[in-house]
């Protein structure tokens, strides 16, 4: 699997979501910016967007992710195959 690039399908609000909360982080460790990010127009957020964007992709491929998914995916796994208890 080394080398591979998967694509990551990102929805724009998810997108400005991941952006903003960036922005808002960046903002309260001491880094100042002219206007809150409700009042930014839509240019002023785009560079903020592809950050986010950035940083979603690396968080999809990093092992944190994978393990987090294996897990996910024992668990279900693990419970798809025990037998279902009487309710009666």
């Amino acid at each position: 699997m080394a080398g591979r690039q998967e694509s990551v399908l990102i929805g724009v609000d998810t997108q400005y979501r991941v952006a903003e909360a960036i922005y808002l982080r960046w903002h309260r460790n001491g880094h100042r910016h002219p206007r809150p990010w409700n009042e930014m127009d839509h240019g002023d957020r785009e560079p903020w967007r592809r950050i986010a964007m950035d940083a979603i992709r690396t968080f999809h491929l990093s092992p944190e992710m994978r393990d987090m998914l294996d897990d996910a995916y024992d668990e279900g796994y693990d419970d798809a195959s025990r037998p279902e208890e009487d309710t009666e």
